[in-house]
């Protein structure tokens, strides 16, 4: 953990008590790229957000590691419009994720998808994997990838430790199950 990641949990944790909508900056190049949600887990490696899309409906959860993570904003203008936004239309989160104590908090987004036969969305490094989970243990998950039509499960194999950041029930996730559940023609 850098003194950064330390700080971050410092600031997510606040957020979290306070009910704060935060935005999570993970690409350093591009500066309009980020996640916005209300902070739902937290541990010292990793944070889990409620997301809000860009026009203020819930969209799932997403977790990233705190590594990944190069600035942290809440209570700025953005945040309280989608505040208000959610406000206005009455949105509450549709997810939800339990976490045993001392549990890895992507182990339990594997968990969870594994459990309900849902696709989740996996990023290491530049490479990024969507599908159900076929096998989870404390040190590995493995999906049957699917391809950009949701279709052709292919076995990928990834140690917990060497994802950045997953996302179940995001507009993008439930897309790749629709098509994954209605195959393509032969």
């Amino acid at each position: 953990m850098t003194m950064n990641d330390g700080f971050f949990h410092y600031q997510l944790s606040l957020y979290q008590r306070m009910n704060v909508l935060a935005s999570l900056f993970v690409d350093p190049e591009n500066p309009d790229d980020f996640i916005a949600g209300y902070i739902a887990h937290i541990n010292p490696r990793q944070v889990v957000l409620d997301t809000v899309s860009p026009v203020g409906h819930y969209d799932g959860m997403m977790g990233v590691r705190l590594t990944e993570v190069s600035t942290v904003l809440g209570e700025d203008e953005y945040s309280e419009r989608l505040r208000r936004l959610l406000l206005l239309r009455g949105e509450k989160p549709r997810e939800t994720l339990e976490v045993a104590p001392d549990e890895d908090l992507f182990h339990a987004m594997c968990r969870k998808v594994m459990a309900e036969g849902r696709v989740i969305t996996l990023w290491c490094g530049e490479n990024e994997y969507m599908g159900r989970v076929t096998e989870l243990n404390d040190m590995r998950v493995t999906i049957g990838a699917l391809d950009f039509f949701g279709q052709n499960p292919a076995d990928v194999t990834l140690a917990l430790r060497t994802i950045d950041m997953a996302s179940f029930g995001s507009e993008d996730d439930e897309m790749f199950e629709l098509l994954s559940e209605n195959r393509l023609p032969e």
